[in-house]
């Protein structure tokens, strides 16, 4: 006797055992549960992402689950215990998930029964030979076979391999719609790749393709929903029909940009920013509607504006700079060696931790660390802030802010910054920001940037998202695609991972190290008298401490 029939003769003996001790009184157990919904489900209804974990209410006593009692039940049962316990987290979720789903339906099958598959199983199977159009492989989803000899007589071991193995694949496709062919992009890809696949709750999708009266229209509708992932969707499907069905290298760059509208989140904001880095422009997003655009400068190659969404947390009029880490222990450390040309030219200050004013200009730095002490510019005509700044706060320490140097604005490629982004006129951008938030005035917004307190931050009330995005390829509204140069090399990295390609992916360095000084900068310089101007290597270096 195989494995398989030994733990279905079990799982019976088991359930004998069951109802026998249910009969006398010794347990109580639930009847079978049947899935009814009021409205039958829908795409939209069950693709959400996975919300974040949140407190859990007062336990509950569980609720008593049915066991099996058709020879059919037992073997789904008995064949979801082989499915195996180890794989990545989210295969683990679905594993929990499909356990939870046949036992809340006491093991009754959704795809198979006697005759074989159903309808609605071939409806699914055909959405698995369609993928390709929607940018995924279809040799990633294959669905069990089932010998038409059999057909009208399976025996329930033969049906419950076929059922489980569908379930499973249907949950991949689901996977793979958002994103989970790259479940680890900071890791995988690049540091800078603050995002993660939108993978869709397991449980909700199997409860939804229960309910759906279309269940391959289901499938299909567990791909991203917003409109540019629709058209990019459908340019490239365009592309790949050209070619007989296997992507250039056209057809791929749509396929990396779909990739990474996988990982947007599906619900923009009612009102948004989106920073497209490759095209150096922001929209002011409301409805669904850009309502303002405007240039932008972002992070040189070396010092990328990194990827990811916050929300918009406070816009701080004449802010005060606070100088990062990196830029401290790269530049101004040796500039300070050297006498301090940078710490002149921009007016920077050097404080303790608690705030107290340093006179940089007395202290030793060939015996002291800047990483222990804070280097300030305080708000003025100096300042790399210009009147105004965006706060979004994450662990890259980046943000938007205006800009003294506007001849940045005037070029092509705009790649000029430490990695914040700058802004080419960001009193508009603020004047219609406060005024959705607060109802404020253009003459307010001006009098606040002008003649208002120094580093006067003003918090948002509303919940307003900053989206720094990576696309180099868009569809507008007309059906026109423009692209964009690869700048980070994103689009590449996306490439190489979806062909399988991993060992050319060039990660770049971790952004979010600790900087390490440079000893051959720091040992045996001697400490000059500060100049009242910067030498040509302080002005390069200036250059790019201007450009954060």
């Amino acid at each position: 006797m195989g494995r398989l029939s030994l733990l279905a003769l079990a799982a019976v003996l088991l359930a004998f055992a069951g109802m026998a001790r249910a009969e006398t009184g010794s347990i109580e157990r639930a009847g079978p549960q049947t899935l009814q919904s009021a409205d039958p489900a829908t795409p939209e209804d069950v693709a959400k992402p996975e919300a974040e974990p949140v407190a859990a209410p007062a336990a509950a006593a569980p609720a008593a689950v049915a066991e099996p009692t058709s020879p059919v039940g037992i073997a789904i049962k008995a064949r979801l215990a082989l499915i195996p316990e180890d794989g990545t987290e989210p295969e683990k979720k679905e594993r929990a998930a499909l356990a939870a789903f046949y036992a809340a339906r006491s093991y009754a099958p959704l795809w198979v029964d006697a005759k074989g598959f159903t309808a609605e199983a071939a409806a699914v199977t055909d959405a698995f030979a369609k993928a390709g159009d929607w940018g995924l492989d279809s040799a990633d989803f294959v669905a069990p076979k089932l010998d038409a000899a059999e057909a009208g007589h399976l025996s329930p071991e033969t049906q419950a391999v076929a059922e489980v193995e569908l379930a499973r694949v249907v949950l991949k496709y689901a996977r793979f719609a958002r994103g989970g062919r790259i479940l680890d992009l900071a890791g995988q890809l690049n540091s800078n790749l603050d995002r993660k696949p939108q993978l869709l709750d397991p449980a909700k999708v199997l409860d939804g393709l229960a309910a759906a009266p279309d269940k391959g229209a289901f499938l299909v509708g567990t791909h991203p929903q917003h409109a540019q992932f629709q058209r990019l969707r459908e340019k490239y499907a365009e592309a790949i029909a050209k070619t007989g069905g296997k992507p250039n290298a056209a057809a791929k760059r749509l396929l990396a940009n779909m990739e990474m509208w996988r990982w947007m989140h599906d619900d923009l904001g009612a009102l948004h920013l989106f920073a497209n880095v490759p095209s150096y422009m922001i929209d002011i997003v409301k409805d669904g509607t850009p309502i303002h655009s405007e240039r932008i400068v972002v992070g040189e190659t070396g010092k990328q504006s990194s990827i990811f969404t916050r929300p918009l947390k406070s816009i701080t009029f004449r802010p005060m700079w606070r100088v990062p880490e990196s830029i401290k222990v790269n530049e101004l450390w040796p500039s300070l060696l050297r006498g301090g040309g940078l710490m002149r030219s921009y007016g920077l200050e050097v404080e303790t931790k608690d705030g107290r004013r340093l006179d940089w200009r007395t202290m030793d730095w060939r015996t002291l660390d800047i990483r222990d002490y804070e280097v300030v510019q305080p708000s003025g005509r100096k300042s790399v802030m210009g009147y105004v700044k965006f706060s979004f706060p994450s662990q890259h320490t980046i943000f938007m802010h205006d800009t003294p140097d506007k001849w940045m604005f005037n070029a092509k490629q705009r790649t000029l910054s430490h990695g914040c982004l700058r802004l080419r006129n960001p009193l508009r951008v603020a004047e219609i920001l406060l005024a959705e938030d607060k109802g404020w005035d253009a003459a307010k917004i001006d009098e606040l940037a002008k003649q208002g307190p120094f580093n006067n931050e003003v918090a948002i009330d509303k919940p307003i998202k900053m989206h720094i995005a990576y696309f180099t390829a868009w569809v507008d509204d007309d059906g026109k695609l423009t692209t964009y140069s690869d700048i980070y090399g994103h689009e590449k990295r996306v490439t190489q991972a979806l062909d399988g390609k991993w060992d050319q992916i060039a990660k770049g360095r971790d952004h979010l190290a600790p900087p390490v000084p440079d000893q051959a900068h720091l040992e045996d310089k001697p400490v000059k008298q500060a100049r009242s101007q910067p030498t040509a290597n302080d002005d390069f270096l200036g250059s790019f401490l201007g450009g954060f």
